[in-house]
């Protein structure tokens, strides 16, 4: 294994309260995900990539990463990608590529990055490292043909660069609010 991805092990009967449209888009492409690559070509379809949860802290963003591997019956790894960065020249890169390609390894999975805006918001300054940094990920997640379904969270969309919410990229990105009355009372119940 490579430190920045870590393998999360998942509670039996995991569920996370409300989100009804996340679920429900869950369940529809679930059997896509999991079809051949020959099913999809006839159909003219591609495997979903992964989707952005973006939001107010606190609203089950992070869980939700978890409820998805267990729905999908996926094991899930966690990537820190602030950790690859290193003082040393060329070694962010080098670990950068060496968790993607642990990644490609481990699919089919689900990729949890957690607060993807902090990680990516080093790329947004003078700092070369980070752009390079970014560029592989944004190649990765664009050309990558491991069934990796990536479930990136984020508190703030706008530290997030652009070139991430590019077609290809994220299947879907779906807002995760505060919850409702009723989607409390589930929680209660829970």
């Amino acid at each position: 294994t490579v430190s920045n991805v870590q393998s999360i092990k998942l509670k039996p009967n995991l569920n996370v309260a409300g989100l009804d449209n996340l679920k429900k888009w869950l369940d529809e492409k679930k059997n896509i995900f999991f079809a051949t690559d020959d099913e999809l070509g006839a159909f003219g379809l591609n495997a979903p990539k992964g989707i952005l949860l973006a939001g107010v802290p606190g609203c089950g963003k992070s869980l939700s990463a978890k409820m998805i591997a267990q729905r999908w019956g996926l094991p899930l790894f966690r990537f820190d990608v602030g950790s690859i960065y290193d003082k040393y020249m060329g070694e962010s890169e080098r670990k950068m590529k060496d968790a993607l390609e642990f990644i490609d390894n481990v699919a089919p999975c689900v990729l949890w990055v957690d607060e993807i805006e902090k990680a990516l918001s080093v790329s947004g300054g003078e700092s070369d490292t980070g752009k390079r940094i970014m560029g592989q990920l944004l190649f990765w997640l664009q050309e990558s043909a491991s069934r990796v379904f990536l479930v990136a969270t984020a508190n703030n969309v706008d530290l997030l660069p652009p070139e991430l919410f590019r077609k290809g990229r994220f299947s879907e990105i779906f807002f995760v609010d505060l919850p409702s009355e009723t989607e409390r009372k589930e929680v209660i119940k829970m």
